[in-house]
């Protein structure tokens, strides 16, 4: 029977779900596409990627997913302090957990080394106050994870863990032929709080904003040491393709009648780890795609130089009828 038509016992499936395993027919899916009968395979990479995945040694399996739905929950009053809001980044950083940590049981299903070509996607569901809009906490968020299985036997890792990462194929064929690989995702997620970002009289003398400046500073601190303390879980060396994310929006006191708005900084980071390969011998030589240089001039926009074929052109075709006009008279003069 298909595996669309197969009936699934809703139950049992979400009993393994809370046992922190995998739906039913997640399971089923992988299980034929890692099978020794599958016929093809799914995954988000481009034409370019999976070629150069298979030239670093590389064989593809199957796309990988894990996704999140998380309730932020009601958290206590945070007006009139400075502070990073523990409750808002926990939840944002539990749902990053629980999706990457369901990418990773597929990967283990279909036997994977490694996942590359992560992409990630996270939005709100609802607002607080019960979906109206408020600043309560109360706020629904859902967070996304996609990526595509490889076998990769050069990647060193632990027997039936594989190594997650947001490399994409030509990435890691760059670390590869360089000797280096993935050994692990790194992410981290800070709401920080600034209270009374616009201090009296502000917007008449003007000039930076410094509570808003050592916020968003304070944030990047807090995230920055917790990649840090990730990165030495994972024995890397580096931390590469770091994605970081800023936004900053201002927001009402909270206290009625203040006009000295607060300040909400959400960072993000995600990137990978990577290290020496164990042994490594770079190659001699290095099949390495010849350069292709533009024919356009630096500094000049192609309006430019369309203006200066039509110019051309014209000349051209004044110069050939100048010639035929020569011709012409050349052979006036013969005849007579």
């Amino acid at each position: 029977m298909p595996l669309g038509r197969q009936q699934i016992d809703l139950q049992q499936s979400l009993q393994s779900m809370r046992g922190g395993g995998l739906p039913i027919r997640a399971q089923m899916r992988l299980a034929e596409e890692a099978g020794p009968h599958k016929k093809l395979f799914t995954s988000d990479l481009s034409v370019s990627e999976f070629l150069l995945t298979r030239e670093a040694n590389c064989q593809t399996i199957s796309q990988v997913m894990g996704s999140s739905i998380y309730h932020i929950g009601v958290i206590a009053d945070y007006k009139g302090a400075t502070s990073e809001i523990a409750v808002i980044s926990h939840a944002h950083r539990e749902s990053r957990r629980l999706a990457l940590s369901r990418l990773f049981l597929e990967a283990q299903a279909v036997r994977a080394d490694a996942v590359i070509g992560v992409r990630l996607e996270e939005r709100f569901v609802t607002g607080g106050n019960h979906g109206k809009g408020g600043d309560d906490g109360g706020e629904v968020i859902e967070f996304t994870v996609v990526g595509t299985a490889i076998r990769a036997p050069w990647i060193t890792h632990r027997p039936g863990q594989p190594v997650i990462t947001d490399l994409n194929g030509q990435d890691l064929w760059a670390l590869a032929k360089d000797g280096f690989e993935p050994c692990g995702f790194l992410f981290d997620f800070c709401r920080y709080h600034v209270w009374h970002v616009k201090r009296q009289g502000a917007w008449q003398s003007g000039g930076e904003l410094d509570l808003a400046s050592q916020g968003i500073e304070a944030a990047r601190a807090i995230v920055s040491a917790k990649l840090d303390a990730q990165a030495v879980t994972f024995d890397a060396e580096f931390v590469v393709g770091a994605d970081v994310k800023l936004k900053v929006r201002e927001v009402p006191c909270g206290y009625g009648g203040c006009e000295l708005n607060d300040l909400d900084i959400d960072l993000s980071c995600f990137g990978t780890g990577v290290r020496r390969i164990p042994g490594f011998k770079p190659p001699t030589h290095s099949n390495i795609p010849p350069l292709i240089l533009s024919m356009m001039p630096l500094g000049r926009r192609k309006s430019e130089l369309l203006e200066d074929e039509e110019d051309e052109s014209e000349a051209i075709e004044e110069a050939a009828r100048e010639e035929e006009e020569r011709a012409a008279e050349a052979d006036e003069k013969k005849e007579e």
